[in-house]
């Protein structure tokens, strides 16, 4: 007997006023500009855009911290994010992050496309 193992898909690295209609989850990192702690909801600002987050009760962040957010979107009348995970990212250097993220952009196709290219 085969056991098969589903597998969800990652959540890709986004901000917020990129995100897509293809995307199904998304990894995001922002500013928690508000709190609902009736709903367990919460906004985080990324400078691009502002997401609404969807959360268990015990997860819910505090206003002016920043977090990255996993999740999966959910798309009713309005587009929200349904977090899987919520991390502190208070002490990480994001400049630095950013600059990765940009290189990998720029980098990663390339690698991808000889790795092709090297396995044909």
């Amino acid at each position: 007997m085969e056991v098969q193992i589903r597998r969800r898909k990652p959540g890709v690295e986004r901000k917020i006023g990129e995100i897509s209609e293809d995307d199904t989850r998304v990894a995001l990192i922002g500013k928690v500009v508000k709190v609902d702690k009736l709903d367990y909801l919460f906004w985080l600002d990324d400078g691009t855009g502002v997401a609404v987050i969807e959360t268990e009760e015990n997860v819910l962040p505090k206003v002016g911290q920043i977090v990255r957010v996993i999740g999966r979107i959910i798309r009713n009348e309005e587009m929200h994010i349904y977090a899987e995970v919520v991390q502190d990212f208070s002490d990480a250097d994001l400049e630095s992050l950013e600059e990765i993220q940009e290189l990998e952009k720029k980098v990663l196709p390339k690698i991808e496309n000889a790795l092709a290219w090297w396995s044909e």
